[in-house]
């Protein structure tokens, strides 16, 4: 099975995290630029139609007032008709708007038209208001400037005053008049419905845009978090759940599972080596702490803590000590080397005899001590034999060592009379064979 570094997995995944980061903001950015070209397209139609509008209430206010100062005679609208024309000018500032933005859309010229057909009427306004001041006001250096150039046609000059106001009245309110008039609403409202259709495909193609760009962004987002559970189940099944087991394996004392992402496999084999190396020195460390470095059988200490709980429990066992006699004359003639292997052979012939079972301990110089578990007096004769055997290799050497012997005190836990301690008792069984002539095994 293919090993998987989360070392890799994690770098790709910043690398898809930082690429769809990026992405999200470009799509974002984009969206929001789309958005605002949505909402400036109905902005531009909100002001083309209220300037449109605009157009069409300057020329309504025109007609207005010229047939009201046709029809009354009173200066005032003659004065609002030219402050209209002249200072406000909403029909050319809505123009001049639409020549700057729209200039190559069918709305602007639409509008232009009904611009020139306002203009037109203009003219015929022009005439007609020349002809109410011609009737109705003398002083003709009082008539505004627009008025004093208009020239009248001869046949108009003869009128009386009254045929003068009729024919004035008769031009702004006649069939040609309004057709003109009408010409002039309905260049508007096309120009309009042509903003409309203009700004619906605008609106549109934002639309479509952002639906793209949100479409996008629900595929990123989908990805993202995809690649979110991908990192949860990666992390749980390659990181959390061997960690666990890590754990329960120190809490059990055993070597980690093999088990997880490629780092943690590594890892678990390099604590796994360490952890062997370590139950290894320990073994080491605890056999020297509780072993006799010269003879390898159990040392002072050991014995101690065996005897403690063994006297401390039911079971009976057997208290052996054994003593090397004239160990001292025979270092002293053979020396201590010679010694020294003297002692190794004893603790091995007591080892090999006794029972894989039994504790065989140095406890002294020349002294051993054998724990014999679940003895009871029934194995007197066993325990007599088995020193007779040793005692028997002991003096009839084989491997050119001098010859000696082990005086033997045995001591049983359901021995009869009991002393202060089984030790004590075996002790004083060994005292009277090293009085009786020692190489021998006396029992309490």
């Amino acid at each position: 099975m293919k090993k998987i570094r989360i070392q890799r997995v994690s770098a790709f995944d910043i690398i898809i995290t930082l690429a769809l980061a990026v992405v999200f903001v470009a799509l974002s950015l984009r969206g929001t630029g789309e958005l605002t070209q949505m909402q400036r397209a109905t902005d531009d139609y909100i002001q083309c139609e209220t300037l449109a509008r605009q157009l069409q209430s300057g020329s309504d206010y025109l007609v207005e007032q010229v047939r009201m100062y046709t029809a009354t005679g009173q200066r005032e609208y003659m004065d609002n008709y030219f402050e209209e024309l002249n200072t406000t000018r909403r029909r050319e500032t809505a123009l001049e708007y639409f020549a700057e933005n729209y200039s190559d859309t069918d709305a602007f010229t639409l509008l232009k038209s009904a611009m020139s057909t306002s203009q037109y009427l203009s003219y015929t306004d022009r005439y007609a208001m020349r002809l109410m001041a011609q009737a109705t006001l003398a002083d003709t250096a009082d008539w505004p400037a627009e008025i004093q150039t208009v020239s009248l046609h001869d046949s108009d000059l003869t009128m009386s005053d009254a045929d003068k106001m009729r024919k004035a009245q008769q031009l702004v309110s006649n069939s040609q008049y309004q057709n003109m008039r009408e010409d002039v609403t309905n260049n508007i409202s096309e120009s309009l419905a042509a903003l409309i259709e203009l700004t619906r495909s605008r609106q549109n193609r934002a639309e479509q845009i952002f639906t793209d760009v949100y479409r996008k962004i629900e595929l990123c987002a989908a990805v993202l978090v995809a690649l979110m559970l991908e990192i949860c189940i990666i992390t749980r099944h390659l990181v959390v759940k061997p960690l666990l087991q890590y754990s329960q394996s120190i809490q059990r004392g055993q070597i980690f599972p093999v088990v997880g992402a490629a780092e943690l496999q590594e890892l678990a084999l390099t604590y796994n080596e360490v952890y062997r190396e370590n139950q290894e020195t320990q073994k080491l460390i605890r056999h020297e702490a509780e072993h006799d470095a010269l003879t390898d059988a159990l040392n002072r200490g050991a014995f101690e803590k065996i005897l403690n709980i063994y006297e401390g429990g039911e079971k009976p066992f057997a208290m052996i000590i054994c003593d090397i006699d004239i160990f001292k004359q025979v270092n002293d003639l053979h020396g201590h080397t010679v010694g020294d292997l003297i002692l190794r052979k004893v603790a091995r012939l007591l080892t090999t005899t006794f029972r894989s079972i039994d504790y065989v301990c140095r406890i002294g110089g020349d002294e051993f001590a054998v724990i014999m578990v679940n003895a009871g007096r029934e194995l007197s004769h066993t325990v007599s034999d088995k020193i007779e055997l040793i005692n028997d290799a002991l003096s009839n050497p084989t491997d050119g060592l001098p010859a000696v012997s082990l005086s033997v005190g045995v001591a049983f836990t359901d021995r009869e009379n009991p002393g202060e301690s089984i030790f004590k008792d075996a002790d004083q069984a060994l005292y009277r064979v090293k009085q009786n002539g020692k190489h021998d095994c006396g029992f309490y």
